[in-house]
C-alpha cells in the first residue's frame, strides 16, 4: 500500500522541525527561552485502542500487525493534518511494555491494550547464563516488524522512532522487585549487571538504527529522533533516592547516552527530585516528564523545575489555554514544551492558532 508523504499531514513541517531543532541546540549549549505548544487530540490516543495486540499470532502474522498498525498511524495523521502545532507525524513499532525487556530474553504476554514480560533473574548473576544477545526470538522478532515498517514509509518522510529502557529499567525488567535488595545486598554484582543492560540496549538500538538509516537515509527528516540519539525512560529511578541513582543509574545510562550523542529522557512527576538528577547527566536535550494522579503537577512547579532542569526541555502537560498562558514567563525562563489535550480537532486548531498568537507577542515564533 502507498501512503502519503509528511508533508501531506504537516505543511509546516520544515518550521516544526526548525523549532524543534534550535530547543534542542540550545538546550545542550545551556541556552533558554524556547517553548514549543502541541495539543493532544481524541484521534491521538485512538491509535492505541485501534489495534488489539492481543488478536496476532507473532510466528505469522506480521504482516497483518503491521499493516494494522500503519493503518491506525495514517488514520491519527489524517485527522490531525490541519492542525499546526508542534507535533511532527511520527512512526514506532507498538508492542506494549513487554518488548522493552523481552529482546534480551523471555517472553512477552499480550492483552488488547498492552503487554509485559516477567522477571526471568533468579539470583542476579544469572545474567551471565543469558543466551547470546541477538539469538532471542524477540531480538530477531522486533528487527522484523521494524523492517516492514521502514519498507512501508521508506518514501513518505515520516520519522522514524523507538524509544529504550535505562539501563536500570532494564534491568529491573530482568531481575523483578529483587533489584531493590541488591543495592545494598549485591552492589557490585549489581553494577555488572546494569553495565550488561548498557551493552544490551546499545547493540539493540544500534542493529534498529542500522536498518532505519538503511530504508529512510534519502528522506529529509526521516531519521531525526535517532539521529545521534537515544530516548531512555527512567522509571525504576523514582522508586529509589537520588544518592542511589547517582550511584547505580546515572553512571550506565551515561554511558549509552554517550555512545549515542544526546540523551532525550522519561520520568515522572512522583519523583520530581528526579528532574535534576536526569538533567545533570551530560548531553540530555530534553525530558519528558510524566503527570501521574495524586502526585505533584509539573506545570504548577515550574518555578522550582526549571532551575533543576538546567536549560534541558521539560516536555509537560497542561491542562488549560490559561495555565499555558499563566506559565508562559517562567517557562520562557527555561525550555518547555507544553502538552495540551483538547476534546477535537476543530478545539486544537483553535487553540494552537491562540497559543501561536502568544508566543509572537513574546518574540518566541
Amino acid at each position: 500500500m502507498m501512503y502519503r508523504s509528511a508533508y501531506y499531514y504537516k505543511p509546516n513541517m520544515p518550521d516544526v522541525v526548525r523549532r524543534m531543532t534550535k530547543m534542542r541546540e540550545d538546550a545542550l549549549q545551556k541556552k533558554n527561552g524556547n517553548v514549543l505548544f502541541r495539543v493532544l487530540t481524541p484521534s491521538d490516543t485512538q491509535l492505541y485502542s485501534n489495534i488489539n495486540l492481543a488478536s496476532y499470532n507473532y510466528c505469522d502474522d506480521v504482516d497483518r500487525y503491521v499493516d494494522d498498525l500503519l493503518a491506525a498511524y495514517f488514520e491519527s495523521f489524517e485527522a490531525r493534518k490541519e492542525i499546526p502545532d508542534d507535533a511532527l507525524p511520527v512512526i514506532t513499532p507498538i508492542l506494549g511494555i513487554g518488548d522493552y525487556s523481552a529482546f534480551v530474553a523471555g517472553d512477552i504476554y499480550f492483552s488488547k491494550d498492552t503487554s509485559w514480560s516477567k522477571p526471568i533473574l533468579e539470583e542476579i548473576s544469572d545474567w551471565r547464563n543469558l543466551p547470546e544477545l541477538g539469538s532471542t526470538f524477540w531480538y530477531k522478532k522486533f528487527l522484523e516488524i521494524c523492517e516492514k515498517i521502514l519498507q512501508a514509509i521508506r518514501e513518505t518522510g515520516i520519522p522514524f522512532l523507538r524509544g529504550f529502557f535505562s539501563p536500570l529499567d532494564l534491568a529491573e525488567a530482568l531481575r523483578g522487585n529483587k533489584i531493590y535488595y541488591d543495592f545494598t545486598d549485591n552492589p557490585d554484582e549489581l553494577h555488572n549487571l546494569l553495565d550488561f543492560c548498557a551493552d544490551a540496549t546499545i547493540k539493540f538500538a544500534e542493529d534498529i538504527y542500522t536498518l532505519a538509516r538503511s530504508y529512510l537515509s534519502e528522506e529529509d527528516y526521516s531519521l531525526w529522533y535517532i539521529d545521534n540519539s537515544i530516548n531512555l525512560s527512567e522509571d525504576i529511578a523514582c522508586m529509589i533516592s537520588p544518592g542511589l541513582y547517582r550511584e547505580f543509574g546515572a553512571p550506565h545510562t551515561q554511558k549509552v547516552i554517550d555512545h549515542f550523542g544526546k540523551g532525550f529522557m522519561h520520568t515522572h512527576s512522583r519523583a520530581l527530585y528526579m528532574v535534576k538528577e536526569i538533567c545533570s547527566l551530560r548531553n540530555v536535550a530534553n525530558l519528558w516528564l510524566a503527570t501521574d494522579p495524586n502526585q505533584p503537577v509539573p506545570v504548577q512547579c515550574l518555578d522550582r523545575l526549571i532551575p533543576d532542569a538546567q536549560s534541558v526541555c521539560l516536555a509537560i502537560d497542561c491542562s488549560s489555554f490559561e495555565e499555558f498562558e499563566n506559565t508562559l514567563d517562567i517557562a520562557l525562563t527555561g525550555n518547555v514544551s507544553y502538552c495540551l489535550t483538547v476534546s477535537s480537532i476543530e478545539e486544537g486548531i483553535d487553540i494552537t492558532n491562540r497559543a501561536h498568537e502568544l508566543l509572537k507577542r513574546k518574540g518566541v515564533m
